[in-house]
């Protein structure tokens, strides 16, 4: 066997790429006796060298450190196999696309679309009419995986208004279910943001006086409120208690307003009544202790209380954009208490509130007053909440 083709069995063999040239020389030796006495064994071992790098079996050193100059010729100092060749990825060959599938004949589609779109397309193909299931139940007979569809929704396709979960998919989300609350046979539902304030609210409202006046409360916030929203529509019919009033109650700043936008949309693309701010409650609210934040732009904060009534989102709109909110905290169970009164009718309290405190009385107020350490509530000119008896 040739010098070379020992060297070149010897690198193939060996568990690491790169290999010293002694380890090759001596394997080149052990193969051919007669190498090591020959007086042309540094030019055999050379010309084997750059025979392997000829074939594109090996890969000699690119600069001088790489080499022995001791005598000549030239020895490397180690040689590497060279990475393995990568087959190329064959392109998907052209598809058969159902009707319902056709945009997919004029998309560039990339081998990760048709990952998705495949089993799809057999699906539409075998069973066009199949029964409407849970998404995660679809995703596991598809692609077995019951995750495999979790953010469909961000998909570019679903984004593109291509691909639709209940059309092609044959599907539907089922998210969580709002955690709601029938606290009487009145036809509304007030939802709360925050856990302190929803346990404050119940137990008001469970120990109303005329039961016939109280309704639904429910507790949600951010993207599970959001999800949630549409599944309230389930437990007012399993329950045969529908409503005409949806209200939200939650904190006044940017994350509690712009979760209650977004639920809004959620909720009369479902069908429910438009989601209304629970004026009374926020009234009340703004006269309670605030807190400093980060300021935010008038920009940002007119978009996020435009779902406030007008009078409510001016006064709000300016103390975002002082760097001042109210959280539910600050409206406590002795407050409220004090604020719903069994002699007038609880809705229109809850969804339209008293006669509106004076504006700028109430914006001096709040915007005077300085938090002294961070985490901290403003100092509040009027008493602190105490238990009530």
């Amino acid at each position: 066997m040739k010098v070379a083709d020992l060297m070149a069995d010897c690198l193939a063999q060996h568990a690491r790429r790169r290999v010293a040239f002694d380890a090759l020389a001596s394997a080149a030796e052990a193969g051919d006796s007669s190498l090591a006495a020959s007086p042309q064994r540094r030019r055999i071992l050379a010309d084997a060298a750059q025979l392997l790098r000829t074939r594109n079996l090996a890969v000699l050193p690119a600069g001088s450190d790489g080499w022995d100059y001791s005598t000549h010729p030239p020895l490397p100092r180690w040689v590497q196999r060279p990475p393995a060749a990568r087959s190329p990825r064959p392109k998907p060959g052209p598809r058969a696309w159902v009707e319902l599938l056709s945009f997919a004949r004029t998309q560039r589609l990339s081998a990760a679309d048709h990952l998705l779109l495949d089993p799809i397309n057999a699906l539409l193909r075998d069973e066009p009419d199949a029964e409407i299931i849970p998404l995660a139940e679809r995703s596991y007979q598809l692609y077995g995986d019951e995750k495999y569809l979790k953010d469909i929704e961000r998909h570019h396709l679903v984004r593109k208004g291509l691909l639709d979960v209940t059309t092609h998919l044959r599907a539907k989300p089922t998210p969580a279910p709002l955690a709601m609350y029938e606290l009487g046979p009145a036809r509304w539902l007030l939802i709360v943001e925050n856990i302190a304030a929803f346990a404050s609210l119940r137990e008001v409202l469970r120990a109303w006086p005329d039961r016939r006046q109280v309704g639904w409360l429910a507790l949600g916030s951010g993207d599970q409120l959001i999800a949630s929203i549409p599944t309230a529509i389930d437990a007012f019919r399993e329950r045969d208690h529908p409503v005409d009033d949806v209200l939200m109650y939650a904190d006044l700043d940017l994350k509690g307003l712009r979760c209650a936008q977004q639920a809004g949309r959620h909720a009369q693309a479902a069908g429910l009544p438009s989601l209304r701010p629970a004026a009374g409650l926020y009234q009340a609210l703004l006269a309670r202790p605030p807190r400093r934040v980060a300021p935010v732009s008038q920009d940002e904060a007119h978009a996020a209380t435009a779902w406030l009534p007008p009078g409510l989102a001016a006064r709000v709109t300016q103390l975002l954009a002082d760097g001042i909110v109210l959280r539910q905290e600050a409206l406590c169970r002795p407050r409220l208490s004090g604020l719903l009164s069994p002699h007038v009718p609880l809705l229109p309290q809850l969804r339209d509130g008293l006669a509106a405190p004076d504006a700028p009385a109430q914006q001096a107020h709040a915007a005077s007053a300085v938090r002294p350490e961070p985490g901290k509530a403003l100092p509040d000119a009027s008493p602190p909440c105490r238990p009530g008896p």
